[in-house]
């Protein structure tokens, strides 16, 4: 079987030759250890380089890209992945660079959306340090979303805005799946202005995420005509508490919009697979079940998720990764990762499940650790 044939028999919980394997996210650190290579692969430090790109001017961006989808195409190719994806970016044109790692986005004289961004090299880590959101300002948001709701004329129906998918899926080759980042619905969690909206003013909230749900439609559209076979959507709204909002308004507000997103999907032949770490018990009946989602991602090892559990009651569900990036995969050695790599594949028996880290490779993974992993689920013959 080739890549994309193991991808597919994986959502029918069909034979398969080997567990297929995916993970969404490789820090470029590592991949390049791996390759023995200076790849651009993935992480919060190529987001940097991407802004890095696009603030040095078109050119810049143009060369910066075409050497991250060869990379990218290259190392999922090299590692025998059965299916890739263009890493998460970050293609914002910044207002202006306030140093060397520091980045300012939005409004030059911070009155209306803005925020600044730092890249901390030492960490690996992309992160906000303040914003025109910053303290909770959830009278400014509301603000922003009436502005947002009486601009919106519809979906930008531009083919021409998944150029990069095009290029990237003829990278790749017929031999292999492609997930798209495509259909996501959700809202900031980090982001307490949010989550106060939910309460004041969920019909803002709910225009946002209608928004997104009409966009969603149409990139799945698009995506499906390029070829794309994975819809690798949903989005962050669990902590290992649980949803940072009530079930009750996951139903309301997101339910009925992931079905229609889950319902395009099966139109047009793509597989949907919903994001987010942390627990998910207290939504799972509608997250797992009546949303019509075809897959679980980032099912989150660190608080407590597990396959087995998932399967048993959710059956039909496929299921990815799981292999805990922020605990064996750092510290647990060679031997570790190998004996939890057979512990977790047993626990589907490598059945509708498509294997991985929880979430990503971090930069902090010894690259020794990272190959005894795939190794050791090359080696694992799947239960039918």
């Amino acid at each position: 079987m080739n890549g994309r044939q193991r991808i597919r028999a994986a959502f029918e919980h069909a034979a398969v030759d080997r567990v297929p394997r995916f993970d969404q996210t490789i820090y470029s650190c590592v991949a390049s250890a791996a390759l023995a290579r200076e790849v651009l692969v993935g992480g919060a430090g190529l987001r940097f380089q991407d802004v890095v790109a696009h603030w040095e001017g078109p050119q810049a961006a143009q060369e910066f890209e075409a050497r991250m989808l060869l990379d990218v195409a290259d190392f999922y190719r090299e590692l025998d992945y059965d299916m890739a994806r263009v890493p998460w970016r970050d293609t914002r044109r910044a207002t202006a660079r306030l140093n060397e790692s520091t980045f300012l986005f939005g409004d030059s004289e911070r009155k209306a959306p803005w925020e600044i961004w730092r890249y901390s090299p030492e960490s690996q880590d992309w992160h906000p340090v303040e914003g025109w959101l910053s303290g909770g300002d959830v009278d400014r948001l509301i603000v922003h979303l009436e502005n947002d709701e009486r601009a919106w004329s519809g979906p930008d129906l531009d083919p021409a805005r998944m150029d990069t998918q095009r290029r990237f899926r003829e990278l790749v080759g017929p031999e292999r799946a492609v997930a798209a980042t495509v259909g996501g619905i959700g809202i900031p969690m980090y982001e307490p202005a949010w989550l106060m909206a939910l309460e004041i003013a969920p019909s803002l909230v709910a225009g946002e995420l209608e928004r997104q749900t009409l966009q969603g439609l149409a990139d799945i559209e698009l995506a499906a005509t390029l070829g794309v076979d994975v819809a690798h959507a949903g989005g962050d709204f669990c902590l290992n508490s649980g949803p940072v909002y009530s079930p009750l308004a996951f139903d309301r507000l997101v339910l009925p919009r992931l079905q229609r997103l889950t319902a395009r999907c099966d139109q047009v032949g793509l597989k949907y697979v919903f994001r987010t770490d942390g627990v998910t018990w207290p939504v799972a009946d509608s997250l797992w079940g009546r949303s019509g989602v075809h897959a679980a991602g980032e099912v989150d090892f660190g608080a407590g998720m597990r396959l087995a559990e998932l399967r048993r009651r959710f059956p039909k569900l496929t299921l990815f990764g799981n292999i805990d990036c922020g605990g064996v995969i750092l510290s647990g050695g060679v031997e570790g990762i190998r004996q939890a790599t057979r512990e977790n594949l047993e626990e589907t028996g490598g059945v509708g499940h498509i294997f991985g880290a929880s979430n990503a490779i971090m930069p902090e993974t010894p690259v020794e650790n990272f190959l005894a992993m795939l190794d050791e689920s090359d080696k694992f013959k799947p239960c039918f």
